[in-house]
């Protein structure tokens, strides 16, 4: 048995009949696919389910088997009546879930499936293993424990989890164990090489030329070692508002610039609304800066977000909280 937890969670499952999943915010590979395989696995325990989002998810994600039944929803105008289990994967708040600053959960009793040190365990149940690579992977070993048996659809979806959240196997940490995993997945169909072309080898060509606009504005701040993008909405908006652009040029860019120890990128994605996306170089935890700006993450990638504020006042507000890191690490 991997976790104590799991047969009361298995419990709980059993004894509810409408099941509500979520995916988080801005969702990312590891978001998608740990819904995905709750998805199929719930279906197999014979269980109505339904997937929400508070955003549409991207286009490269669109191939994972059974997207289609992904809804967006507006959190605060969402009928959660008929649902008696919420099952939440990947989010450590719940301002990663409702996508709003102040959003409160439904009246549902609530299973919190996660791996970030900064879960605030705001579920009735809290399953949390800050060890494992990705919520994926957890996901993984709690299908062990419920006995479920993996076929080509589930392995699909909890490699894509695994291989997003390690950056296919780059990130620090990523283990035997890991990658002892993401080859049993293989074994069972999940196919390595159409995952990583779809999710890490497939931009649109305006993404490319936005990436462009970022690092134009990309700065260093010498002495709090660490490298800087901002990009305001306007700019955003004359290429588009190209999707999970700012997500893959952090992982691209901010951990190349030699004498550095983490970047972050800036992207005022709605009026008012700053996403920030932070990665580490030397292992500092970058995950202490987004707590501070009421977000969160791991240690070598982190995410907030700063609402009502404008595009300069929000931007000081995060290079304020990055400096003030900076002194406290060196």
């Amino acid at each position: 048995m991997n976790y104590k937890l799991s047969q009361k969670i298995l419990g709980k499952i059993k004894d509810s009949e409408n099941i509500l999943v979520n995916c988080h915010t801005s969702p990312d590979p590891d978001s998608l696919g740990s819904a995905l395989a709750m998805y199929i696995a719930l279906k197999k325990l014979g269980k109505d389910v339904e997937i929400v989002c508070p955003d549409n998810i991207p286009d490269d994600s669109k191939f994972l088997p059974f997207s289609e039944k992904i809804k967006k929803i507006k959190f605060a105008k969402f009928d959660f009546s008929k649902y008696d289990l919420f099952l939440v994967l990947d989010s450590a708040g719940e301002n990663m879930i409702t996508g709003i600053s102040d959003g409160k959960l439904p009246n549902i009793y609530t299973v919190v499936i996660d791996h970030h040190k900064t879960n605030k365990n705001f579920g009735n149940i809290n399953l949390v293993d800050v060890k494992v690579s990705s919520c994926a992977e957890l996901i993984y070993k709690l299908f062990q424990d419920w006995g479920i048996k993996l076929d080509t659809q589930l392995a699909t979806n909890l490699l894509t989890g695994i291989l997003g959240d390690t950056g296919i196997f780059e990130y620090p940490g990523v283990g035997v164990e890991t990658l002892g995993l993401a080859g049993k997945l293989m074994e069972l169909g999940a196919d390595k090489d159409e995952i990583v072309l779809n999710i890490f080898r497939t931009e649109e060509f305006k993404n490319v030329k936005f990436w462009g606009e970022i690092l134009k504005r990309m700065e260093i701040d010498a002495e709090g070692k660490f490298v800087w993008s901002a990009v305001s909405y306007d700019v955003y908006n004359e290429y588009g508002k190209p999707g999970g652009a700012k997500d893959a040029a952090a992982g691209m860019f901010l951990s190349l610039v030699k004498g550095t120890d983490f970047g972050m990128i800036m992207l005022e994605e709605e009026k008012k609304t700053l996403a920030v996306s932070f990665r580490s170089r030397t292992g500092l935890d970058v995950a202490e800066i987004a707590v501070e700006l009421g977000g969160g993450g791991h240690k070598a990638a982190a995410g907030a977000k700063i609402y009502g504020l404008e595009f300069d006042s929000a931007v000081l507000k995060v290079l304020g909280a990055a400096r003030k890191y900076a002194r406290k690490a060196s």
